[in-house]
């Protein structure tokens, strides 16, 4: 065979309708993008309240502002995570073509899903944290469904990572 051919099966026929899904991520990061700038005025606005009523002044209130603060830090990296990844694989998409676009796709992708999933687990816990401070607002079975879905998460974290073999 002539390098002319594996060139040509190295380098798939441009389908306009993967260049089409491709860049209908486009509009859902504008959206993230929107999204993300909400979240950051919903941060500062809880920090302003808290100031305002002298909410700070109290050690408990004080401790679920900032769990609550954190949580917000937590889900806006979750967003950018996802929003990032969304845009470097439309950009490796672009540079990199056959075997090496797919090893280099699974590996941002099992990179993403880690990162993901962790910060889904920390997300959770600020939760679980944060409802036990507050025990008299819930009932013991609320805690105890939250806790259960957080063990869930973490029992799935563990199968899925690690006792997965080495990559």
């Amino acid at each position: 065979m002539s390098e002319r051919e594996n060139e040509d099966r190295k380098i798939p026929a441009s389908d306009p309708v993967i260049r089409l899904t491709r860049y209908a991520q486009v509009p859902i990061l504008a959206g993230l993008s929107v999204a993300m700038v909400l979240f950051l005025v919903t941060f500062f606005v809880d920090i302003y309240d808290a100031i305002q009523s002298f909410e700070f002044l109290d050690r408990k209130k004080t401790i679920l502002l900032i769990l609550n603060l954190l949580d917000m830090v937590f889900i806006a990296n979750l967003v950018i995570m996802v929003a990032t990844n969304t845009y470097n694989t439309f950009r490796l998409k672009a540079l990199v073509q056959g075997d090496d676009y797919i090893q280099q796709g699974e590996k941002a992708y099992r990179r993403m899903k880690h990162r993901i999933v962790s910060t889904i687990i920390i997300i959770s816990s600020i939760h679980v944290l944060s409802e036990l401070l507050e025990f008299s607002q819930t009932t013991p079975l609320q805690v105890a469904a939250l806790l259960g879905f957080h063990l869930v998460l973490l029992a799935t974290y563990v199968v899925t990572n690690v006792f997965k073999s080495s990559d």
